[in-house]
């Protein structure tokens, strides 16, 4: 057989009558390939002469691995600090990286066919990718390493590196109810996201262990954009009794708190505090600065890239799922303080033009 082209993996699984992911297996020596498979693709592979090297950076995986980050839902503020850290990392690691968005999460066999073509050997899961049983049942036929970033449901024993999310939403809430906050409001994150319901229940375990009656009325629903925290702020600014602070379960959605209240002449923090989560770069480059949660980026990409190379290096089938927690803290910026009440006992004209 001849082509004017050289063969491609597609062409070797045409050839040999397999799927382009055992041909992938095959190369990446997955020993789980049945015998007579790997004799079919092997010998395929010798009668198209596919081209060595690209089937190389399977023999020596471990010197220059192919790495893809995948995602959906991108938010500019937190996603792009995490790609810079995740492109430092990588170099690191002597790493190629690809970055795939997968649009409206619809996850089909041609994306991981891609990454075959693409040569890639592991794949780190953005939120909530990771709970996608279609694209990590996929990945693992392809033979790929997979590991996800952030909190996962855990049912596809996918192994994942993150902060623990209620536990930091517990302290930044506590926090607030340190400073003398009673009726705090919540602005949840995009409900798919496993993250999004660790951070409510944190919210939650915090008022209910300092005796506050919880409200449905100061939970407003958000999707981690900018958008969104504006609208769920507006529904939080406009009840009869307004909370006096607002915990966002992302930095996004804080800054676009932050902008509500300015339009609507709320001063923060002197009359309504105003808290977020990630600790992305906006949060030090908006006014006020905003106090929030700080997740590691820079150990949390370097332990992902850690724990990604180890299953490559080794069987993907054998590799042991873990799920390594990494600590979180809070910053303390020039968003938060006293509710209005204390405030304005000190500092009436600081409030004189609140709601």
């Amino acid at each position: 057989m001849t082509t004017s082209r050289n063969p491609t993996i597609r062409d070797v699984a045409r050839h040999a009558g397999v799927s382009h992911m055992t041909v992938s297996r095959v190369i990446n020596g997955d020993h789980a390939v049945k015998s007579r498979t790997r004799a079919s693709v092997e010998a395929s592979i010798k009668m198209l002469r596919f081209t060595p090297n690209l089937a190389a950076r399977a023999l020596s995986s471990a010197k220059h691995p192919h790495v893809a980050l995948l995602h959906c839902f991108p938010n500019p503020g937190s996603l792009g600090d995490f790609f810079i850290q995740l492109l430092q990392s990588a170099t690191q690691a002597h790493a190629t990286l690809i970055i795939r968005e997968i649009a409206n999460s619809n996850v089909d066999r041609g994306v991981v066919e891609d990454l075959v073509e693409r040569r890639v050997q592991g794949v780190i899961l953005a939120p909530p990718l990771a709970d996608d049983a279609v694209l990590v049942s996929l990945l693992r036929e392809a033979g790929m390493a997979v590991v996800a970033t952030g909190s996962t449901h855990g049912k596809l024993g996918v192994a994942s590196v993150g902060i623990d999310d209620r536990t930091a939403a517990k302290n930044m809430t506590a926090h607030l109810v340190g400073l003398g906050h009673r009726r705090i409001g919540f602005v949840q994150g995009r409900t798919t996201h496993a993250s999004s319901g660790l951070r409510l229940a944190g919210y939650l375990d915090a008022i209910l262990e300092a005796g506050i009656e919880p409200v449905a009325d100061l939970i407003a629903k958000g999707t981690y954009d900018y958008q969104s925290g504006m609208a769920a702020a507006d529904k939080l600014l406009s009840l009869p009794q307004a909370p006096t602070a607002i915990f966002a379960s992302n930095d996004d959605m804080a800054a676009a708190a932050v902008s509500v209240a300015h339009r609507r002449g709320i001063d923060v923090p002197s009359g309504l505090s105003i808290c977020g989560f990630d600790d992305a770069s906006l949060a030090s480059s908006i006014w006020p600065t905003l106090t929030t949660v700080r997740r590691p980026t820079a150990e949390l990409t370097a332990t992902l890239f850690r724990v990604l190379l180890c299953s490559i290096s080794g069987s993907s089938s054998d590799a042991p799922v873990e799920r390594i927690v990494l600590q979180h803290s809070i910053v303390h910026r020039e968003s938060d303080g006293p509710p209005p009440t204390a405030a304005s006992n000190q500092m009436p004209w600081l409030v004189s033009g609140a709601r």
